[in-house]
Order: C-alpha cells, then structure tokens, then sequence
C-alpha cells in the first residue's frame, strides 16, 4: 500500500505540474480501476461459485490468485484516493 501511495502521488504531482490536473485525475483513477478489476478477476469476484468449483483448482493456485488478488487491490486503492482527492481540491 505503501508503494500505491508513493507512485500514486508522485504520477498526479508530475502530472498536474507539468500538465494539467485532468490528466493527472484520469491516469491515477486509470490505473486504480484497472489494478481493482484485476484483483477482482483473480479472486474469481465476477464468477459464479458454481464456475469456480469446475475448475479444479489446487491449494497452490488459490493461494497465488488470493494473494495477487490483494496485492493488486491494494495497489490501486491509493490510486483511487489519490485520484478522488485531486478531483474534490480542484472542484
């Protein structure tokens, strides 16, 4: 999370200096939808329970998506924040 933050913040500084503050709002919301969609794909949130248990997964591949699951997660949570946050001080 902590390396969410700092790049998060780093991306929308640069951006908002050198750019605009709209760039820097959509590349952090970007890559924050994007990283959450990810950890959701990986946990199996957009599929039935019916679906998961068909594919036979081991204990080693439930391990690996859950914890890729929430580390994507909560990599892109600062970026949603960030993204959030920039929007509401420039409104």
């Amino acid at each position: 999370m902590i390396i969410g933050t700092t790049i998060g913040v780093v991306i929308a500084l640069l951006l908002g200096l050198f750019s605009n503050w709209g760039l820097a709002i959509k590349v952090t919301g970007g890559i924050g939808v994007i990283s959450i969609l990810l950890a959701g794909i990986l946990s199996g949130l957009f599929i039935s329970e019916d679906r998961m248990r068909a594919n036979f997964e081991t204990t080693e591949d439930r391990k690996f998506r859950n914890k890729y699951s929430s580390v994507l997660f909560l990599f892109g949570l600062p970026f949603l924040i960030t993204a959030i946050f920039i929007n509401w001080i420039t409104q």
